[in-house]
């Protein structure tokens, strides 16, 4: 029953690839569908050992694969992260396989989108500090400290 669901889950990760644009939803479905697969065949490997490992490394590679530009690295540190932890916990809340590929889903999902989002300059707060730069300026001939000239 477990090589059924690998390459379904293997088909599921390079369907991925189909869509469009460089989205976050794309990079949870990559972080997740390769936290699952790679729980998935960790667990056949090295037990319930193997499934963690296999969370991380699928994780990163599905965020990383599905992932361009800026945000690739938190992506794939975010989904590494995220699918490790989800299949340790889904395995100690089930105690079965199956709950350590779902938990290891779900926190690649998340865990991708999360690192993907915090990484991507857009929402940097340099960003904000320009723009309220803009509109916050110091009136000319204003010193503020320095330059200034006394006549005595």
């Amino acid at each position: 029953m477990k090589f059924i669901k690998i390459p379904l889950l293997v088909i599921l990760l390079l369907s991925g690839q189909a869509m469009a644009a460089d989205s976050t939803a794309k990079t949870a479905v990559g972080g997740g569908l390769g936290a699952a697969v790679g729980t998935a065949l960790g667990g056949v490997v090295g037990g319930s050992t193997g499934e963690v490992v296999g969370g991380a490394v699928g994780g990163g590679v599905g965020a990383g694969v599905t992932t361009k530009g800026e945000g690739q690295t938190g992506a794939i540190v975010g989904g590494a992260a995220g699918g490790a932890g989800g299949a340790y916990v889904g395995r100690k809340v089930s105690g079965s396989g199956t709950g350590a590929v779902v938990g290891a889903g779900l926190g690649g999902a998340g865990g991708a989108a999360v690192g993907k989002v915090i990484t991507e300059p857009g929402s940097s707060s340099a960003q904000h500090d320009r723009q309220y730069k803009k509109h916050h300026k110091h009136g000319k001939g204003h010193a503020y400290g320095h330059n200034k000239h006394h006549d005595d």
